[in-house]
Parts: C-alpha cells; structure tokens; sequence
C-alpha cells in the first residue's frame, strides 16, 4: 500500500484530482503499478504512462513530485508539438 493509511482507490482519486481541469484515468489492475491515461484535448495529443509502482509513491511529496514530472511531460509535448506546426506552415507545408 503507498503512503501510509492512503488506499488505491483515495491515491487514484488524488492523483487524477492533481490533474484538473485535464481529465486523467488513473487504473491499477495489478495491485502493483499504475497507469495514467490522458485523453486528447485541444493542446494535447492523447498520452498513457504505465509502470509507475506503488512502492514509488510512499509520502505526499512522491505523489507531488510524480504530477509535477508528468504536467511537464505533457506541456512539454504539447510545445514540441506546436513549434512543428508553426515550422510546418511557415515554410508552406
């Protein structure tokens, strides 16, 4: 079980909470690791991250740090995304 006294379903319930107002699915089929799945929106591409264990996820700061590292995953791609947009129609692509 991550962080103490917090179970799968209130860990779920908090990660895809850190997300808003994005919409993340948080599952956990094994018991061991989650995954995050993302849906395509206007600035993202859809996105799933898998293997993240539970055992990573032991304090409030882990959890914190796991939002932050993904939130700039995702910005970070939408960016790389739309400067190939940018180079695509300047140069008449």
């Amino acid at each position: 079980m991550p962080m103490n006294g917090v179970c799968d379903l209130e860990l779920r319930q908090l990660i895809e909470g850190a997300f808003l107002p994005a919409r993340c699915e948080v599952s956990c089929s094994d018991g061991l690791s989650l995954t995050l799945h993302f849906a395509q929106d206007a600035e993202h591409d859809e996105m799933t991250i898998t293997g993240i264990r539970l055992s990573a996820l032991p304090n409030t700061r882990a959890m914190a740090d796991l939002v932050a590292q993904v939130r700039e995953e995702r910005e970070s791609l939408a960016r790389s995304k739309t400067l190939c947009a940018r180079a695509l129609t300047s140069t008449g692509r």
